[in-house]
């Protein structure tokens, strides 16, 4: 069985809103993914209704579960879910991570929704944060259990954060770069007109993570401008099809 998922920052309720959601609705009837994680998710000004329950209207994703900015959004019931804080950073918002638990195909499997603190030079600080998170999912799921973590992690491939996601004992594997070696895959660039001017240097930050029997078979950047799928946020999209083994 084949299992699609899409990871993406909504980049919240910033203008200009309306062609943003136009955009983000439409591709999303063109990806029809299984599995969805948003960051930054808020409630539409002009509807009143929260941004996770547009997009998953969009796709026609029956279930969901919510928290604060982060919502997973799904194709198969979610028997359990839960919160998991994260170390607070100074001057930065509170973090944390969301966990939900579905059976796919008759398999466990859970996925992870977060999004890690913001400024460039806070290095350290992410670190600290995927040193709460690791254990976090080891302790939720079950130790046959195929994983998925997904987020914005504002941090490159190399940076402590990420060699200790890719490092640890859960044994992710970064979707991406196994699908396409070599490939840059910014995801947060400075050719995207929604990215603050203020931005030096373009990063791939935002990543989808596979443990367990999932095999990643395609991976692309998406919500970039290409391929019939419009800007929808600073951020650029991920997505992925994975296989069971």
């Amino acid at each position: 069985m084949r299992l699609t998922v899409l990871t993406l920052n909504l980049w919240n309720v910033s203008a200009p809103l309306a062609p943003r959601m136009a955009a983000l609705a439409a591709a999303l009837k063109m990806l029809r993914p299984d599995i969805v994680c948003l960051q930054e998710v808020a409630d539409d000004p002009r509807t009143r209704q929260r941004q996770s329950a547009l997009a998953a209207e969009a796709c026609g994703l029956p279930h969901a579960v919510d928290n604060d900015q982060l919502s997973i959004l799904s194709r198969f019931p979610v028997e359990r879910s839960c919160s998991v804080a994260l170390p607070d950073v100074p001057e930065d918002e509170p973090r944390q991570a969301l966990m939900a638990g579905m059976r796919i195909d008759g398999r466990p499997v859970l996925i992870v929704n977060t999004h890690l603190c913001w400024r460039l030079e806070c290095l350290a600080e992410r670190k600290a944060q995927v040193d709460v998170l690791l254990p976090a999912i080891e302790r939720y799921g079950l130790a046959d259990q195929a994983k998925i973590l997904c987020g914005d992690f504002n941090d490159d491939p190399d940076s402590p954060a990420l060699r200790a996601v890719l490092d640890s004992r859960i044994g992710f594997h970064d979707t991406f770069a196994d699908c396409r070696p070599g490939d840059i895959g910014f995801t947060w660039s400075r050719q995207n007109p929604y990215v603050h001017r203020s931005t030096t240097r373009d990063q791939r930050v935002d990543y989808i993570f596979a443990a367990g029997d999932l095999v990643p078979k395609d991976c692309s950047v998406v919500f970039d401008d290409s391929n019939g799928l419009e800007l929808a946020s600073d951020h650029y999209g991920v997505f992925c099809t994975l296989e069971f083994r």
